[in-house]
């Protein structure tokens, strides 16, 4: 893992390569998200992941960074980081995460791309970080959290997400337009955010 090279998209020289990235990935159709990577008419389809960055700028400046891994000059990782829509003292972190087949073992988003959205919405004046999850993976909050007798996991240390601040919203939400289950970590303990005003009805 350390010889993977961790950029943000607006230090990517030739876009070309995160193009090719997200064409591969679309390809993956096992992979229920594989169809929110790409399209050929991406211009005119909001749910792709080039359309996020392209047409609503989401992941940059002090509303967002979006993180790219590279091996080499290969993209073999992505996930964004921004400040939510209806708080904005509140970041949404892991969002539009992929990672290439060939690299999964490695748990990049715990290790490399979620410690640095942390750091992105300590630094940018956030109290909040959450991770949202559709149905379809909704599973995936069970590995954040504390391990449980017979698994081997790593201990969290300082700079991973939920460290010592695990909390989960017992009902889904709808975040833009969309249901969606949260984990969040607060960064100001004083600070409560009320996830029932976006309460998916």
């Amino acid at each position: 893992m350390s010889n993977l090279k961790i950029i943000t998209y607006d230090q990517l020289e030739d876009k070309t390569l995160f193009f090719k990235f997200c064409q591969q990935a679309s390809e993956e159709t096992n992979q229920p998200a594989h169809k929110n990577m790409w399209t050929a008419d991406w211009r005119s389809c909001p749910s792709t992941l080039i359309y996020q960055i392209h047409n609503r700028h989401r992941y940059f400046d002090s509303n967002g960074a979006f993180h790219l891994a590279l091996d080499g000059e290969v993209i073999v990782a992505c996930s964004g980081v921004y400040k939510s829509l209806f708080h904005n003292e509140v970041a949404i972190g892991g969002c539009r995460t992929w990672v290439s087949k060939e690299y999964r073992h490695l748990g990049l988003p715990r290790e490399l791309f979620l410690p640095l959205h942390k750091k992105w919405a300590v630094e940018n004046n956030c109290k909040v970080i959450a991770i949202t999850f559709n149905d379809y993976n909704k599973n995936l909050i069970e590995t954040f959290k504390r391990k449980r007798f017979g698994e081997h996991r790593t201990t969290r240390q300082l700079y991973h997400l939920f460290y010592n601040n695990f909390n989960e919203v017992d009902f889904p939400v709808t975040i833009q337009y969309t249901k969606q289950w949260i984990i969040y970590e607060r960064l100001d303990p004083t600070f409560n955010f009320d996830w029932a005003t976006i309460q998916c009805k």
